[in-house]
Order: structure tokens, then C-alpha cells, then sequence
């Protein structure tokens, strides 16, 4: 995969600092839950799903070797505290939020200070709050380091017509780099949203990415596999007028580069948020420490 990501354009490698010995027990996402609309996430069978997905701190270090062998970037979603520390020990100098933590002051002041590089998505969070997390970030970084804020969409997959990425836009007012986070689906919507979010002068487009056919993985059906990742890079290279060509013939009146965008997260996002928000914290002294809590 890493291989593939470079040769195709990718400028940098992710993976998730996620651990299954991390997952909190919710009683509200269990089998009994009965209420309309719930989400059931059984526990146990989270656990079970992740465990075999689980990365070694071995694993970790080497992840970050072999990027760099590649000429990609090592980048980590940080979720928690002992990933946090995880994460330092392997080598990361490029570090992700992901949009149910863009509100954990605790967590974002302790990366900060380590990052040369940090990249922020704005879905599911409400905008004073990005706000809030802004003004944290510019009082601790370091002068150096590239801070971008990414608009996304926290339904999965996302249906293109509720992207709202016209939202993208407004993140310029913090003054860092802007990008899109996209999980719409390739094969239903093509690379029409990273495409439009390119135009729109997106410098980070982060896609989930696969060498699998879409069906292998639980993540497939919003991946992009070697040849789309081409395709945007080589799109990416494109003059504005080309690009604006293509996208006018995709695009018909313009309904998603213009539309007028819905600055607060909707209420999907929120039902999802319930779930995702305070799915995982650090064990510290018998206790599960969350990321929006002091690690002391």
C-alpha cells in the first residue's frame, strides 16, 4: 500500500492510532439498547473487530521507515493520550485530529508542541468550538509548523448532495491551509468531490485508500484504489480552466461548487458523534482517561 500511495502521487501515508485495548464499554451501544434510531456498536464485538487490526509500537516504528523509504510523509490520527505517546516514540512528526476530537483541548494542547506538521477536520463540530480550538493551536505551535483545517462530512459514506463542502471555504478565516476530508463513494459519485475540492483551492485532500477490491474491506466502499489516486494527482497538475472544463460538465449549474454552505454540523452528524466522541480512551490508575480530560 505505501508503495502504491508513492507511486501514484500520494504525498503522505496515514494510519490510525486506534487500539482495541482502548474502547470504552457504553451500555447505550449495546444489542439491548431499544431505542429508535440508536446506535448498536456491541462492545465485545468491537474489541473482536479491532484486535485483528491492532499495530505494534514495532509495527508503528516501521510504518514511519518504510514512508520515509518511499519519499511519503508518516502521518498518525492521534485518538488518545498513551497513542499520543505511542506515536512520538515511533517517529511521527505529522499528526491528525480527527473530527470527533476537534474539540479535545486536552489532547490537541499535548500534541501541539511535538508536531511539525498538523492537520485538523472540522466535521461534527460545532463552529465556536473550532474556533476555540483554533486560538488553542496558534497560542502553542511551534512558528514552524503547518497547521491545516479540513472540512468534512462525518456520514459514512457521504452522499454528495449533503457535502456542503461550499464550507470548506470559510475555514480560510483561521488563516492556515484548507483541504477536504471525503468519504463519498467512488463508484457511485466518482472523484467528483475531491476533484471540486481541488478547484476550489483544497491544498490537503485525504482519501481512505486500498490496493483491495471495495468489498474486501469495511472502508472499501469510500476508498480510492492506485489508478483513482492517479487521477487526482494528475488532475491536480491541471490549469484552472481545464479543471473547471471537466468539472462544469459534471457539475451542470454548479450545485455543489456554489452552494451556500451550512457552517454547523447536521443532525446525522451529531447522532454519529454520540457514538464516535468518547469511543476510546487511556488507562491511567484504573481509570479510562478521554481525550477531552488533562492527562496528569
Amino acid at each position: 500500500m505505501i508503495v502504491e500511495a508513492a507511486r501514484n502521487g500520494a504525498t503522505h501515508g496515514k494510519i490510525q492510532g486506534l487500539y482495541s485495548d482502548e474502547l470504552t464499554f457504553r451500555q447505550e451501544f449495546e444489542e439491548s439498547n431499544t431505542r429508535p434510531g440508536a446506535l448498536v456498536r456491541p462492545h465485545q464485538k468491537e474489541i473482536e473487530r479491532l484486535k485483528y487490526l491492532d499495530l505494534s509500537p514495532d509495527d508503528e516504528e516501521w510504518f514511519v521507515s518504510e514512508c520515509k523509504t518511499a519519499a511519503l510523509t508518516p502521518m498518525i490520527t492521534v485518538f488518545t493520550h498513551k497513542g499520543l505517546d505511542r506515536a512520538i516514540a515511533a517517529g511521527f512528526k505529522s499528526f491528525k485530529i480527527a473530527s470527533y476530537d476537534c474539540a479535545s483541548r486536552a489532547l490537541i494542547e499535548r500534541i501541539v508542541p511535538h508536531a511539525d506538521e498538523l492537520v485538523i477536520s472540522t466535521g461534527a463540530t460545532k463552529w465556536d468550538e473550532i474556533t476555540t480550538t483554533a486560538e488553542l493551536v496558534q497560542q502553542n505551535k511551534k512558528s514552524e509548523t503547518q497547521v491545516a483545517l479540513l472540512h468534512a462530512k462525518t456520514i459514512y459514506p457521504t452522499p454528495i448532495s449533503r457535502l456542503n463542502i461550499s464550507r470548506m471555504f470559510y475555514l480560510k478565516y483561521f488563516g492556515w491551509e484548507i483541504g477536504l476530508s471525503d468519504h463519498t463513494q467512488p463508484e457511485v459519485d466518482g472523484l467528483l468531490a475531491s476533484k471540486a475540492a481541488i478547484f476550489m483551492g483544497a491544498q490537503y485532500i485525504e482519501r481512505h485508500f486500498t490496493i483491495l477490491d471495495r468489498d474486501k474491506t469495511k472502508d472499501g466502499p469510500v476508498s480510492i484504489n492506485p489508478s483513482e489516486l492517479k487521477e487526482l494527482y494528475d488532475f491536480s497538475l491541471q490549469s484552472q480552466e481545464f479543471m473547471h472544463q471537466e468539472l462544469s460538465a459534471e457539475l451542470g449549474q454548479g450545485r455543489l461548487l456554489f452552494e451556500n454552505p451550512d457552517l454547523e454540523c447536521d443532525s446525522d452528524e451529531i447522532r454519529n458523534s454520540t457514538y464516535f466522541r468518547g469511543r476510546v480512551a487511556s488507562w491511567r490508575e484504573g481509570k479510562q482517561i478521554p481525550s477531552w480530560d488533562k492527562w496528569i
